[in-house]
């Protein structure tokens, strides 16, 4: 309703029928976080938001905003500086869970060891921005969906599993 009153001229959730869909694909975020996210798109955007907007802005307000690539950069940096490639662990421990992963897709004695360090910080830019991109998706996807997706993969992994036994007897 709240959003209703901020944008009246908008045909924002036109029927009851509406706002239950809306209600169910957003139940699972916290009032306060949702009130916080509502003022702040009030104040800061001019059309009413989407439900992968109210999710996105929710989940920076509870959990932080995800660093850019070149924040992500100069983890990998100062790790390098301060550990070096032999103390993986440590330089890893060092870091944003978002940077880890790039940094495990490519590997850390390769970055380390990469004799062009723009070709290295190139492909680590490639590789952050795709797993950032999975990360901010996971981080919308309501625990319900995710189950839901788990479970159709489960079943799937496991049809794929019974094909090849059969195909291999």
């Amino acid at each position: 309703m709240a959003l209703k009153t901020y944008f009246p001229r908008d045909n924002l959730l036109p029927s009851n029928e509406a706002m239950e869909l809306w209600y169910q694909e957003l139940q699972d975020i916290p009032q306060n976080v949702a009130m916080a996210m509502l003022r702040k798109w009030v104040d800061t955007q001019k059309w009413p938001p989407t439900i992968s907007e109210i999710r996105t802005m929710c989940k920076e307000i509870s959990e932080g905003e995800l660093p850019q690539w070149a924040d992500a950069w100069q983890e990998v940096v100062r790790a390098i500086g301060r550990y070096g490639y032999m103390s993986e662990e440590e330089a890893l421990d060092s870091m944003s869970p978002a940077t880890q992963d790039a940094v495990l897709k490519i590997g850390w004695r390769a970055i380390c060891m990469s004799e062009n360090p723009d070709i290295i910080r190139a492909q680590f830019r490639q590789v952050f921005e795709i797993c950032l991109k999975r990360k901010i998706e996971d981080r919308q996807l309501t625990p319900a969906l995710k189950a839901t997706i788990a479970q159709i993969a489960d079943s799937h992994n496991l049809m794929l599993e019974e094909r090849n036994e059969h195909e291999t007897q």
